[in-house]
């Protein structure tokens, strides 16, 4: 019986993941800012392709941006507000367990309105981040 690459790929299963989140190894996104966002990679290369991680950043209101990917994310911790660009004003704040599906290539907005976010994302595709047009 010859094996298709498909059946070959139900056959080969990624080992399971557990993290505790004070094991997390927090790195800053852009080293350059060491006090900027934080990302600690849980599962996949963000760089290549989907991936899970955990994301922190301080209190504060970010610019409108897209990403190329779709993701999901989950606030862990502090509160948070996430907005279609131009619509910041109407954003609802949004406590731990609060949960958005964000699609690619869509302007939005996120803030962290407490001393410190942090967030649970995960995404379809390669992470990237670039400011909306």
């Amino acid at each position: 019986m010859a094996l298709t690459p498909m059946f070959l790929a139900m056959a080969v299963q990624a080992a399971p993941v557990t993290i505790a989140i004070d094991d997390a190894r927090f790195a800053p996104i852009d080293p350059r800012n060491p006090n900027g966002p934080q990302i600690a990679v849980l599962r996949g290369d963000p760089a290549a392709g989907p991936s899970d991680m955990l994301m922190r950043f301080s209190r504060g209101q970010g610019v409108p941006h897209v990403h190329s990917s779709d993701y999901r994310l989950v606030v862990v911790e502090g509160v948070m507000t996430h907005a279609k660009a131009g619509e910041e004003a109407g954003a609802k704040p949004l406590g731990p367990g609060s949960y958005w599906f964000q699609p690619g290539e869509q302007p939005h907005v996120d803030g962290c309105l407490s001393e410190r976010c942090t967030m649970f994302i995960s995404w379809s595709g390669k992470r990237d981040a670039r400011r909306a047009p």
